[in-house]
């Protein structure tokens, strides 16, 4: 301290007045820049999160009031005739063929050779979407690209 005293007194007068001027530009920008910019940055970022948040919240609450009105309208349609007709009728939609087929009571196993895997997976979805419950699939690779073996599929009824 003792040294900045003597370092101050050894000034002329302008050059101190130099100095003070300097002194308080540098505080001015220490201010903005490292003080009144980060707080402004994060309220403006703290902003644009609860508007996310609340667009969020907004989406899961339409949701939730969607779920619960399918809920009491008993929200599962029902498929019409047996697992093996349903099973037999949506194939044929997809162009798959079933080479073996197991009922077993409400619950029913299903075989494939080589099938496109994007008309395998939207075949299970339309079952799905029918009522029936996906409970088990088993699939291996086929020879060539794109191609899946079903070893097994096992449907039931929800």
């Amino acid at each position: 301290m003792e040294n900045l005293q003597k370092w101050w007194a050894s000034l002329a007068q302008r050059e101190r007045q130099l100095v003070t001027v300097m002194a308080v530009i540098v505080m001015v920008g220490i201010g903005y820049w490292g003080i009144w910019t980060p707080i402004s940055n994060a309220q403006a970022q703290a902003q644009s999160q609860l508007q996310a948040q609340q667009q969020t919240l907004a989406f899961v609450k339409q949701s939730a009031a969607k779920i619960s009105a399918l809920k009491k309208a008993g929200s599962r349609p029902q498929h019409m005739g047996s697992l093996s007709t349903v099973a037999t009728q949506t194939a044929s939609r997809y162009g798959l063929s079933i080479t073996r087929m197991q009922p077993q009571g409400k619950q029913i196993q299903l075989w494939m050779d080589d099938v496109p895997f994007d008309a395998l997976l939207s075949y299970l979805g339309d079952l799905v979407q029918q009522g029936l419950s996906l409970d088990s699939l088993d699939v291996a690779e086929a020879d060539d690209p794109g191609m899946v073996k079903v070893r097994r599929i096992q449907l039931s009824q929800a």
